[in-house]
C-alpha cells in the first residue's frame, strides 16, 4: 500500500477551504458581517440590570452572538479571511454611529474564545434510563390543525433496548452559508474587546478594512439596505382557546417563521407556521434571499405582508403552560465585491416570547437568564 502524506502547508488550505463557504473561496479576502436584532416581550433591557447581551457566554459579548441572541437588543459579527496571510490581526474603521468608536480591532480566536454553534438544530435529548419520550408535530395558521395532525414519534429504553413508533420529522435543507471561526480568522468581538453594541446602533457609512496584505482598496460604504432590522415586536393572546400571534411591520422583511415548544410532561409538543408541513427550529437562522423568496411561495414560509398567525386551538391546548415562542423576520443578504475582495452582510430579526411572560418577566429573569436560555434553548431544542 503506498501512503502519501499531505504537506502541512496544504492541509492548512484544505482546512481553511473547507472552513470557507464555496462562493468565497476564489477570493483574496473576504469579510463577512452578520446583524441581528433581537426581542423578548416582557423584557425591555432587564431594568437596572441593562440589556446583558452577554447573558448567555459570561455576561460580554463573543463572536458568534448573532446566530442564538440572548437577550433584548443589537448583535454583530465580523469575520475576515485573508487568502494571503490568514488569521492575522487586522482593523475596520467604522461609522461614528456604530458606537463602537472610530475602528475595531479584527483579531485571530483564541482556544477560550467563546464559539457558538452553527445556526438551526433540531435534536432533543432524552433522560438516562427507562421512560417514554414522545413528540408531537403540529403545523399552520388557522382555526383547527390540518389533515394529518398531529404527527406522532415516541422513543422507549427498557432495560437498554430502544424502541420507535411513528416516524419523526426530518429537518429542512437549510444551506451551510454560517462562517467557520478557526484560526484562519480575524474576529470581532473578540477578547481584546468584548463591548456590546448600543439599542441606536447603525452601520450606515463608511468602512476600510486594514491590516498586513489586505487589498488596500477595501473601503465600502453600507446604506440602511445593509443595516440592522427595526425590532420584531412580537405579542402572544390567548384569550380565547387558541394563541394568536401578532407582529408590527418590520421594513426590509423578506419574509416571516414563527415556531413554538410545550413540554407537557413526558412529551414535547411542536408547532411551525409553515403551512406546506411541519418546519422546525432550523428556519430561526440566516437564509440566503432566494431560498426565502421561494419558500414564501411554498408557503414553508410567512410572507412579508402577514402580521399575524394563530396557532389552531388543540395544539396547546390543556398543556398547564404556555409555549415558548420564536419568530425571525428575514433580511437581506447582499455581497459587495471590488479588487480580489467581498464584503458579505445579511440581517435579521427574532424576537422570543417566554412562558408568562408580562409584569413579572424581568423579575423572574434576573436571577436565571442563564439557565432559562440553558434550559430552553439547548434542552428542548438542541442548540
Amino acid at each position: 500500500m503506498q501512503i502519501r502524506f499531505i504537506p502541512a502547508s496544504s492541509a492548512l488550505a484544505l482546512a481553511i477551504a473547507v472552513a470557507l463557504p464555496a462562493s468565497a473561496r476564489e477570493q483574496r479576502a473576504n469579510l463577512y458581517i452578520d446583524v441581528a436584532t433581537h426581542s423578548m416581550p416582557g423584557m425591555p433591557g432587564m431594568g437596572v440590570f441593562g440589556r446583558l447581551p452577554g447573558a448567555m457566554s459570561g455576561g460580554s459579548a463573543s463572536y458568534g452572538m448573532t446566530r442564538h441572541p440572548g437577550m433584548p437588543g443589537k448583535y454583530i459579527d465580523v469575520a475576515l479571511h485573508n487568502a494571503r496571510l490568514p488569521g492575522r490581526p487586522a482593523a475596520q474603521a467604522v461609522p461614528r454611529g456604530l458606537g463602537l468608536g472610530s475602528s475595531i480591532d479584527l483579531l485571530p480566536p483564541t482556544q477560550k474564545n467563546s464559539q457558538h454553534g452553527d445556526e438551526g438544530g433540531t435534536g432533543v435529548g432524552l433522560a438516562d434510563g427507562n421512560g417514554t419520550f414522545r413528540i408531537r408535530y403540529y403545523w399552520g395558521c388557522g382555526d383547527k390543525a390540518g389533515a394529518g395532525q398531529p404527527r406522532e414519534y415516541s422513543v422507549t429504553v427498557r432495560n437498554g433496548k430502544v424502541m420507535e413508533t411513528g416516524r419523526g420529522v426530518k429537518p429542512r435543507q437549510v444551506p451551510g452559508t454560517a462562517v467557520t471561526p478557526g484560526h484562519a480568522f480575524a474576529l470581532w468581538p473578540n477578547p481584546s474587546t468584548r463591548k456590546t453594541v448600543p439599542m441606536k446602533a447603525s452601520l450606515v457609512g463608511q468602512h476600510h478594512v486594514t491590516g498586513d496584505d489586505v487589498p488596500a482598496s477595501m473601503q465600502f460604504a453600507l446604506g440602511e439596505e445593509h443595516d440592522f432590522l427595526p425590532e420584531l415586536k412580537l405579542q402572544g393572546d390567548a384569550s380565547g382557546g387558541g394563541m394568536i400571534l401578532r407582529w408590527n411591520a418590520v421594513e426590509g422583511a423578506r419574509g416571516h417563521f414563527a415556531h413554538a415548544t410545550v413540554s407537557d410532561g413526558d412529551t414535547i409538543v411542536m408547532w411551525s407556521s409553515s403551512e406546506d408541513g411541519y418546519a422546525g427550529p432550523e428556519l430561526l437562522a440566516y437564509l440566503p434571499e432566494a431560498l426565502v423568496a421561494k419558500w414564501v411561495k411554498a408557503r414553508t414560509l410567512l410572507g412579508p405582508e402577514a402580521r399575524e398567525c394563530r396557532i389552531p386551538d388543540a395544539v396547546f391546548a390543556h398543556k398547564g403552560a404556555a409555549p415558548m415562542v420564536q419568530m425571525i423576520a428575514y433580511g437581506n443578504d447582499r455581497s459587495i465585491s471590488r479588487d480580489g475582495w467581498t464584503v458579505h452582510v445579511r440581517s435579521k430579526s427574532t424576537a422570543m416570547l417566554m412562558p408568562g411572560a408580562g409584569a413579572s418577566m424581568q423579575d423572574a429573569a434576573k436571577p436565571a437568564a442563564r439557565d432559562v436560555g440553558k434550559s430552553m434553548l439547548r434542552g428542548l431544542l438542541g442548540r
